[in-house]
C-alpha cells in the first residue's frame, strides 16, 4: 500500500518530458536542427533558437507509385548531381518534427537543399499550395514532389529512379 502511495506521489512530481531542439544556419546558408547543444559548432552558438517539438505533426500519404521501394540506394549516385543541381527544396513549418527529421536526413546524406518556411515566406506558401501541399514536409526535387517524410522516395528522386 505504501509503495502505491509513493508511486502516485512520484507521478505527480515528475513533470512531462520535453525535448529541446536547436536551430542554426551555417556559412553556406543551410538550416540545421539538433537535439543537443553540444552538436552545434561553437561559432554558430550565438544564433541558436531553442524550439520545443510540436505535439501534433501533419503527415501526408505518399503517392502509391512511391510506396514499397525499400531497396533504394542509401548513397547519392554520381548521376544524382544533376538532379540535385536542379534544386532540392523542403517546405517546412517551424514546429514540424518530421520536417526536422527530413532536414537531418538530407544533412546526413550530404544533399544540399533550400529550406522554404511556409509560415514565414508568402512566396513559399504560395508555391506549397500550387504543389498541392496540405501537410509538411513537402520535398521538391526538380519536377518531383514528395509529400511527408519519405527518405526512400527522396533517394529515388535524387538517383533518377521513377
Amino acid at each position: 500500500m505504501k509503495l502505491l502511495v509513493v508511486f502516485i506521489l512520484l507521478s505527480f512530481v515528475a513533470g512531462p518530458a520535453s525535448a529541446e531542439v536547436y536551430r542554426y544556419t551555417d556559412n553556406q546558408g543551410q538550416l540545421h536542427f539538433v537535439d543537443d547543444i553540444a552538436k552545434v559548432p561553437k561559432k554558430y552558438r550565438k544564433q541558436l533558437v531553442n524550439q520545443k517539438p510540436a505535439a501534433e505533426i501533419s503527415i501526408m500519404e505518399t503517392p502509391p507509385a512511391l510506396k514499397g521501394k525499400s531497396q533504394e540506394s542509401d548513397s547519392v549516385q554520381p548521376q544524382a548531381k544533376q538532379a540535385v543541381s536542379s534544386g532540392v527544396e523542403v517546405f517546412v513549418t517551424s514546429s514540424c518534427g518530421y520536417c526536422r527529421k527530413m532536414l537531418r536526413f538530407l544533412n546526413e546524406k550530404g544533399i544540399p537543399y533550400k529550406v522554404r518556411d511556409i509560415e514565414q515566406d508568402n512566396e513559399a506558401a504560395r508555391t506549397f499550395r500550387q504543389l498541392g501541399g496540405r501537410g509538411v514536409p513537402v520535398t521538391r526535387i526538380g519536377t518531383r514532389v514528395i509529400n511527408g517524410y519519405n527518405p526512400q522516395a527522396v533517394m529515388a528522386a535524387i538517383n533518377g529512379n521513377p
